[in-house]
């Protein structure tokens, strides 16, 4: 196991990383605001679990870590040994506050737990093995120190109960030639939906990347969604308005 800073963190922010923090006053974690409008309160609620399923769901739980990073507050990153740093930071995160445990093995429960507190936010990837006991656990630190967790994948899978799911329901890439040449941007949807109450699900799209290799959302995008009607609608696709014939990437 080995836990990798940037290359610029100083001296002193290490020491702050090792030290727990008092956190925000205000409870909720910023997010840009092109991400604002799938919260109910507009920002990630400190202590909480957020799950992002789907295509493009590593670099979309990168994007819910932007403005905290430009906030100088910390995200820790354990268990996504192929998150492109490049990428990353081309989107808008500032990698300075970012600390990554690319290969926890068996200690990703310890891990988890000597972070909470020390940062503001940690993203969990396929690479995190924690046991349903351990679950429990973390879930406790979380509501006591603040830290919030995003799950890349099925927060169960994780033995973690989410707070909140984002779920990434339709990619579609755009390009020169509908895909034949180079692929420019790619055209999310999805859908947010708060643990028990689903009637108050909601749907958005967003370019990710767009033509300038970051996130933007698509303003008319917003879809107010009936719990029964949503399975018949993924049954069928999605939104109509996607083109069927552009080629799927992740």
């Amino acid at each position: 196991m080995q836990i990798t800073p940037n290359p610029s963190i100083s001296k002193n922010d290490l020491h702050q990383i090792s030290t727990p923090s008092v956190l925000a006053h205000n409870r909720i974690f910023p997010v840009i605001e092109e991400l604002a409008g799938l919260f109910r309160d507009g920002g990630i609620h400190q202590g909480s679990t957020v799950e992002v399923r789907g295509e493009a769901e590593t670099t979309f739980a990168a994007a819910l870590t932007i403005a905290v990073s430009q906030s100088s507050k910390w995200t820790a990153v354990v268990g996504l040994p192929g998150l492109s740093s490049q990428a990353v930071s081309h989107l808008g995160v500032d990698l300075s506050r970012w600390v990554f445990v690319d290969h926890p093995q068996d200690h990703a429960a310890e891990v988890v737990q000597a972070l909470m507190g020390s940062v503001a936010l940690i993203v969990i990837g396929s690479n995190t093995k924690i046991r349903s006991d351990h679950g429990r656990k973390i879930a406790a630190r979380m509501r006591s120190k603040g830290t919030s967790i995003i799950t890349v994948g099925d927060a169960r899978g994780y033995n973690l109960r989410p707070s909140f799911s984002l779920k990434i329901l339709r990619a579609s890439w755009s390009g020169i030639g509908h895909g034949n040449g180079r692929l420019t941007s790619r055209r999310l949807e999805v859908e947010a939906v708060h643990r028990g109450v689903t009637s108050n699900s909601h749907r958005r799209l967003f370019y990710l990347p767009d033509e300038q290799g970051q996130l933007s959302a698509i303003k008319q995008s917003f879809l107010q969604v009936d719990p029964v009607a949503s399975r018949d609608v993924r049954k069928q696709g999605g939104l109509q308005h996607f083109d069927e014939d552009v080629p799927q990437a992740s």
